[in-house]
């Protein structure tokens, strides 16, 4: 970082990038942690906090794009490395940007861990619903008209 006042917005904008992702990567755990631990609670404030922290990103991801425009390149990965490396600190600014991407591969890692622990719970309360029901739970079976049937044979629980 520059003294005070000497930082190109660049810099400062993608040093926000960088905290803006950090602080997603910490609400992904809470939400994992929330997920495991199956607290209501703590779930629906770490979501909050992840639409939060996306919102922001995406708002320091447009700055980015408007500074890179007005100083005349296109905002592809290309044109990035380029605007960074026509810069004074652009030692700086390519560490920063490596950093934001990598925080965001590691950002969509976890939510693919996190929306598989949701689908396997999802999965354990359809069970535990066809159980319920006196369905086996096994894919379905074909009735004489070949239509699906789960509980061909079977009772629900609790009729006689």
């Amino acid at each position: 970082m520059h003294a005070e006042g000497t930082q190109h917005p660049l810099e400062a904008v993608l040093e926000q990038e960088v905290r803006c992702t950090e602080s997603l990567l910490e609400c992904l755990e809470a939400e994992r942690l929330a997920l495991i631990r199956r607290d209501l609670e703590a779930l629906e404030k770490a979501i909050q906090d992840k639409v939060q922290h996306s919102q922001l990103l995406e708002q320091l991801e447009r700055q980015r794009e408007s500074i890179v425009s007005a100083l005349g390149f296109d905002t592809d990965p290309r044109g990035l490395t380029r605007c960074y490396r026509s810069l004074p600190q652009a030692e700086q600014l390519i560490e920063l940007w490596a950093q934001i991407l990598t925080n965001i591969e590691v950002c969509r890692t976890s939510n693919i861990t996190n929306g598989g622990i949701l689908e396997l719970g999802r999965q354990h309360v359809e069970q535990a619903l066809s159980i319920l029901r006196g369905q086996s739970g096994t894919p379905s079976l074909y009735d004489p008209h070949g239509a699906t049937a789960a509980n061909l044979g079977k009772r629900e629980l609790g009729k006689v």
